[in-house]
C-alpha cells in the first residue's frame, strides 16, 4: 500500500487542487492514511513527472488542478488487481500479543487509553463517512472504506472494552 496509489485513486475520481488533496490527508482528520503535507506534494510531483498524473488549470493565489492521466488510471487499475498485501502491521495489535507481560492494572490502563482513542477514531468516521454520503459528487465512492474502517474501529473497540473491564 502506498501514498503514490492513494493519490491516483483520489485524482481518478476528480481533479484536484494541491490543497485538497492535503485536506485528504490531514493527519488530524485522516485516520484511513494521513501523511506529512511534504510527502503529498512530492508524491504528486513524481506522479506529474511520471505522467501518471496532468496540470489542468492554475487559479488564484498560483494553485494548480490535477488530474488523473490514461497512464496514471492503467497504473491504478494494476495495482488495484494485483494481489493485496494482507499483513496487518497495527501497534496497538502488536502490543495486545504482550499484554499478558505487564500486570492486570497496567493492561486495564493500556486498554483504557486504547479504547478512547478507537472511540474517538470511530466518532471521526462517522462524521466523516456521513459526509461522504451525503456529498453529490461521491455516490458511492468511498463508503464501502468507511464501512470498513467503522467495523474495524468498532471490532478494536469492542476488545479493548473488554479487556480494560478485565475479561481478556
Amino acid at each position: 500500500m502506498s501514498l503514490r496509489h492513494a493519490v491516483l485513486g483520489i485524482l481518478a475520481q476528480k481533479p484536484v487542487t494541491g490543497f485538497e488533496l492535503l485536506s485528504e490527508f490531514d493527519i488530524s482528520r485522516s485516520v484511513i492514511w494521513p501523511a506529512p503535507q511534504n510527502e503529498v506534494y512530492r508524491v504528486l510531483r513524481v506522479l506529474k513527472q511520471e505522467g501518471l498524473a496532468r496540470e489542468v488549470a492554475r487559479g488564484a493565489r498560483g494553485s494548480r488542478t490535477y488530474a488523473i492521466t490514461d497512464a496514471g488510471r492503467e497504473a491504478l487499475r494494476a495495482w488495484l488487481m494485483a494481489p493485496s498485501d494482507y499483513s496487518l502491521r497495527y501497534e496497538p495489535m502488536l502490543k495486545a500479543v504482550f499484554l499478558s507481560e505487564v500486570g492486570g492494572e497496567d493492561r486495564r490502563e493500556r486498554a483504557k487509553a486504547d479504547l478512547a482513542f478507537f472511540e474517538e477514531q470511530l466518532a471521526i468516521l462517522k462524521i466523516r463517512g456521513e459526509a461522504v454520503q451525503r456529498s453529490p459528487d461521491a455516490p458511492g465512492k468511498r463508503v464501502d472504506a468507511w464501512r470498513m474502517a467503522i467495523s474495524f474501529y468498532q471490532a478494536m473497540a469492542e476488545w479493548a472494552r473488554a479487556a480494560a473491564a478485565g475479561d481478556r
